[in-house]
């Protein structure tokens, strides 16, 4: 009966990790991954995910592989979650195969969740044949990673935590060549971090501090948009910084406490300052994980590069300009 079929749905995405200015830290509704909060981010030019999927009558199983590695753990239980969303709104009851890359180290706390679930999310959807808007592919991405509603808007966005899953999605605040800065990831450990983020959301909400923070995100939120819209540069750093400390407070105070820092990421902010003092405005923000972003005017980028890596506890860097979201290739990985 296979043979009947001749047509093959296949389609490929490629979509960037983003760096959030504003952390999404702790799930209202786990199940759906709507956040507590909005988050603001922007997408990053040089860490890529490329995605092929293909629906076929012929598969027998389905199918994931990632960096050249078959699946068969948590990791394809959430991808072929999100698949079985897109074969109920397409009504095709196919077996896949889901081959995947990164050009960055995967679960080192770079985003990858967030290249990686964006890409699936319109590459799945283009080869069911569905014709999402923007909001529908923010909402389904979500589905496998929050940080991935993200990263299918171009440039800089708000994920909008809305009250339902219906109206929690992001939308641009600024395209890519509104503001020429770059984020510099410094990259002081490329292994799987110890803890998830997921364990991270889990244990965030019982922390005594988590309330304290809620209260103060509205006014900070309000004030980081304004300076990025202006391009308030110091500002913006300023506030960039108090975040991401205030996020790893939470996560170091949680029970049980979760440690993503490491003798690299204290030499790095360390440095950061350093070079500021002595003049070059850059400010540095991490995500989960121990690895720093450093962000800087695009002029800066290549100096300020060169004295971070003299650090000797860096590994590489990625430098990434404000890029677009997702978006399909012609060229399949299979």
């Amino acid at each position: 009966m296979a043979s009947s079929y001749k047509k093959i749905y296949k389609a490929t995405a490629v979509s960037p990790a983003n760096i959030a200015f504003i952390k999404f830290w702790g799930k209202k509704n786990p199940k759906r991954n709507i956040p507590f909060n909005d988050s603001i981010s922007m997408n990053l030019s040089n860490c890529i995910t490329t995605t092929t999927v293909e629906f076929n009558p012929r598969f027998r199983s389905d199918r994931v592989i990632l960096d050249g590695r078959e699946l068969k753990d948590e990791k394809k239980f959430r991808v072929l979650k999100m698949i079985d969303l897109v074969r109920e709104k397409s009504n095709i009851p196919w077996g896949v195969k889901v081959e995947s890359k990164n050009n960055f180290p995967s679960d080192a706390g770079i985003a990858s969740s967030a290249s990686g679930f964006s890409a699936l999310a319109l590459s799945a959807s283009v080869a069911a044949g569905l014709n999402l808007s923007l909001k529908e592919l923010s909402i389904l991405a979500r589905f496998g990673s929050g940080s991935a509603s993200r990263s299918v808007i171009d440039g800089f966005a708000q994920w909008n935590k809305g009250k339902n899953s219906n109206s929690s999605y992001a939308i641009q605040i600024a395209p890519p060549e509104h503001w020429d800065v770059r984020d510099i990831v410094v990259v002081v450990e490329a292994e799987k971090k110890k803890k998830s983020s997921t364990e991270g959301h889990t244990v965030a909400p019982k922390n005594p501090f988590f309330t304290v923070r809620q209260k103060l995100l509205s006014k900070r939120i309000r004030n980081i948009k304004n300076a990025l819209l202006k391009k308030n540069f110091k500002k913006f750093g300023e506030l960039l910084e108090e975040e991401a400390i205030e996020l790893h407070i939470i996560a170091m105070t949680s029970k049980p406490p979760i440690f993503y820092w490491n003798k690299g990421t204290i030499e790095v902010i360390n440095k950061v300052r350093e070079i500021r003092e002595k003049g070059i405005l850059a400010y540095f923000t991490m995500d989960a994980g121990p690895n720093v972003h450093v962000i800087c005017i695009a002029k800066d980028a290549k100096i300020l590069n060169r004295k971070l890596r003299r650090i000797p506890e860096i590994l590489f860097t990625i430098i990434n300009k404000p890029s677009v979201g997702t978006h399909l290739l012609k060229k399949h990985l299979f």
